[in-house]
């Protein structure tokens, strides 16, 4: 074919195409819709999953974890520095999502996101300087001076873009800090910092807090496994260096890329099935489009074949008009697909203080459709429209010239023996928008589900805050101490507030956990001891201001001289299951270090259970104590690690919000303090499910358009049908047949339809809903209810769409039909 036929061909469909503008627009837009979904899910698949990390060669860059545990301790780090099996490189950081600090100087504070890394940080994840240096291995040690290195977003919020900012001081934390170098903008840290400040890791150092992610390295050709065995070996010289450490001394080696994504790829891959599944709908959707529009040139094709065109001249021609309409469908979807984009940027939960809520840090990155999503629309406009495109051609082609005539010229100007055909798409749109409505609901009920479990709090009246104690301002006990004193007392003063408290986390927020020893029990295995649960620090009044009920004993007062413990009702039931706890002794944080171990800790009440990490986790065992009961060491840490959060309740009929500005002008008045995520426990308890909500928007959309194109598919099929049927329905009216009759036979015909779909789609959710269990909560994958309301609402859908052909089938008029004849 040379290209003056294929342009004529072209041309040719065109003016094909504006003699049925309406036909052309709905194939247009129900392709566009297909392709646009698939276009913006693709983009983000790509961005998370699929695309490279992007630091220099970063398929070889692998984190080393410690099992069972999730972060490592500045022994472990420099250990396997001094015994490194044929890493490239290593560098350790602050394990934390994250690091709030505050920024002081300007108008006022502002907290940032910091981290503490090792000097050859930057060149393992090719960091490079716009401005200045990066750390040098001479500031990487103990005591020498404080430098830091700042990104390039902060450096233009906050300081303008500065060229002199070189050299400068910057009060970080209540410490001074000299600014050494200002990153590129094309870095894009993980996780996302703002600041770094040189790790200075004491080499000779014994604690075992667990507090830092290393990562590695790997040479050219060495694989992730093989650097497993490497480590096996460093594991147990290390266990036996470190006879007191926390755990075995097992290690794993996990490519950086699998340990970023591992949260998100479930989820993302079922959202690109799913709207995959939606693709399918809609191009059996313009197939039957196709095959309804082609029906009705069975007369053209017919003299084209009897003028001496060849087969292969019509599949051609048909296939360039369909063609036609598919990349019309896809530029259309290409545009569709860049706003897709933008909306999913919009709706992502990105809460940095919320457990488990936090998209991989590529979503952020992803800013819209790039040449990879351009090449994916492209080639699925092309794969769509030679596979349905060429479908409806062959099928016409196959015209046989003396019916075709016959037929065409006879009672209806339509051809009949597309039905079938038609049929069978109907019935496939149906099973699959089966499958994903029976998705979309079984979402909808895990989610009110997990809303309506217990927090263990009361959430109503209450406004929580971050703050950051990061620092040497609050590096010591007596400092916190007297922070959480004179700040509850200030706010409880406020109009309003009926109480105050200060907690190292919040409900929700997730938090730290702690290792302890029961005095006369024995662990169950070597290098671990009795316990880890979750632990908080928490002024005396955090139970009245949560609602935390206490169950036996009593709770913790301001100033004591003995150390005590409170502890929840699950910790009590978990270690003493037959026994009073209250007056027994605990020994937190064993094994940690001279300066994290505290003495003998008296347990004087239980508290009930409270949700620290999401809501579809059990109760966890938690201990909470003051600040003044926990060593200097192990606050600096805890304030290192996490924001503190600033809780307040409101007397009943004041709205929380309403007094947040005054607790906020309180502690930047006396503390200097930046307060960020100001929220009610409300809002909290909301943000902490938005990842479940994400999904549930996305797949809920997903199985309304599978559910829309699905009864536009039976709605053609069922007006193709009456004008088909004319003569038939003239016929049965004029020998007696009633309005009833005639709604049944169509409504017949659209239920017969749909059950044969439904049938299909059952043993297809039975099959495929199955890899939502990950994301369900409270809900099987098959509830029988669940399949049963999504049958009996496809079938009212089923009726809805047939409606109108049907009322139009009833009002055939029999003469005007037989006169047709």
């Amino acid at each position: 074919m040379s290209i003056e036929d294929f342009l004529r061909d072209i041309r040719y469909g065109l003016r094909q195409l504006r003699q049925k503008p309406g036909f052309a627009a709905v194939a247009i837009v129900t392709l566009a819709l297909g392709i646009g979904a698939n276009t913006a899910i693709f983009t983000v698949v790509n961005a998370v999953l699929l695309r490279s990390l992007p630091y220099p060669q970063s398929g070889r860059i692998v984190d080393i974890l410690p099992r069972p545990c999730c972060a490592d301790s500045v022994p472990m780090f420099t250990f396997w520095e001094q015994n490194n099996p044929g890493f490239e490189d290593l560098t350790a950081y602050g394990d934390q999502a994250y690091a709030a600090i505050n920024l002081n100087g300007g108008d006022r504070p502002e907290m940032v996101e910091a981290r503490k890394v090792s000097a050859n940080y930057f060149r393992l994840f090719g960091a490079k300087p716009i401005l200045g240096r990066t750390f040098g291995a001479d500031e990487d040690r103990p005591g020498r001076p404080s430098a830091l290195v700042m990104g390039y977003g902060l450096w233009q919020r906050r300081f303008g873009g500065d060229p002199a900012i070189l050299g400068k001081a910057i009060v970080l934390g209540g410490a001074s800090r000299t600014v050494v170098g200002v990153l590129s903008p094309g870095f894009k840290p993980y996780p996302p910092t703002e600041v770094w400040i040189p790790l200075q890791a004491d080499p000779s150092s014994t604690d075992q807090a667990h507090v830092l992610m290393v990562a590695g390295r790997l040479p050219s050709g060495v694989t992730a496994a093989q650097a497993n065995s490497w480590m096996e070996v460093i594991g147990n010289r290390y266990a036996q260096a470190y006879p007191e450490q926390i755990g075995d001394g097992r290690l794993q080696v996990i490519p950086m890329q699998e340990e970023v994504t591992a949260s998100l790829r479930p989820l993302l891959l079922i959202l690109m099935g799913a709207v995959g599944l939606v693709l399918l709908i809609a191009c059996a959707n313009v197939a039957n489009l196709l095959l309804a529009h082609g029906a009705g040139r069975e007369r053209e094709i017919a003299v084209r074949t009897a003028l001496g065109a060849g087969r292969a001249r019509i599949v051609r021609q048909l296939l360039t008009e369909n063609v036609v309409i598919v990349l019309g469908g896809g530029a259309l979807g290409l545009a569709l697909g860049s706003s897709g984009v933008r909306a999913l940027l919009a709706v992502a939960p990105r809460n940095a203080y919320s457990s488990g809520n936090l998209l991989a840090p590529q979503m952020a990155w992803t800013s819209g459709l790039d040449s990879w999503a351009a090449g994916f629309a492209f080639l699925v406009a092309a794969v769509t429209g030679v596979l349905f495109g060429l479908f409806p051609a062959v099928r016409l082609s196959r015209t046989d010239l003396t019916s075709s005539l016959k037929e065409s010229g006879g009672r209806t100007g339509v051809g009949v023996r597309h039905t079938r055909t038609r049929n069978a798409l109907v019935a496939a749109e149906v099973a699959i928008a089966f499958v994903l409505v029976c998705g979309a609901l079984l979402l909808i009920r895990s989610f009110v589900a997990l809303r309506s479990r217990s927090l263990g709090i009361e959430p109503k009246n209450v406004l929580t805050m971050a703050v950051s104690l990061a620092g040497p301002g609050y590096s010591k006990a007596l400092d916190v101490d007297r922070l959480a004193r004179q700040a509850v007392s200030g706010i409880e003063a406020i109009p309003g507030v009926e109480s105050a408290a200060m907690a190292s986390a919040l409900p929700l927020w997730g938090g730290m956990d702690m290792v302890f020893d029961i005095p006369g029990r024995l662990p169950a295995k070597p290098h671990e001891h009795t316990g880890g649960v979750e632990w908080r620090i928490v002024s005396p009044q955090y139970f009245e201001v949560l609602r935390i009920p206490l169950l036996s004993g009593r709770l913790l007062h301001g100033q004591e001289s003995r150390r005590t413990v409170v502890i929840s009702r699950a910790m009590a039931r978990e270690y003493w299951p037959n026994s009073n706890p209250v007056g027994q002794a605990i020994i937190i944080g064993p094994g940690l270090g001279p300066a994290y171990e505290e003495g003998p800790a008296e347990v004087v009440g239980i508290v009930g259970d409270v949700r620290y990490w999401a809501l579809d986790q059990p109760w966890l065992a938690t201990m909470y104590q003051t600040p003044l009961q926990v060593p200097d060491a192990t606050l600096a840490v805890v304030n290192g690690q996490w924001p503190d959060a600033i809780i307040v309740r409101t007397r009943p009929g004041v709205a929380p919000m309403g007094v947040s500005q005054r607790v906020q002008q309180l502690l930047l008045n006396r503390e200097g303090l930046a307060v960020t995520e100001v929220r009610t426990m409300e809002q909290v308890a909301v943000d902490s499910t938005s990842g479940q909500r994400f999904a549930l928007l996305l797949m809920g959309t997903f199985a309304a358009m599978a559910l829309l194109l699905g009864a536009i598919g039976l709605y053609g099929v069922l007006s193709c049908s009456v004008a088909e049927r004319t003569h038939e329905i003239g016929v049965r009216v004029a020998l007696g047949a009633r309005r009833g009759n005639v709604l049944r036979l169509i409504a017949g015909q659209a239920l017969r339809l749909t059950l044969i779909g439904l049938v299909m789609g059952i043993l297809g959710a039975f099959a495929l809903t199955r890899v939502l269990s990950a994301l369900l909560f409270g809900v099987k994958p098959t509830d029988p209810l669940t399949f049963a309301l999504v049958a009996l609402g496809l079938v009212t859908v089923a009726l809805f769409a047939c409606y109108i052909p049907a009322r139009r089938a009833t009002r055939v008029d029999p003469v005007v039909a037989l006169r047709a004849e």
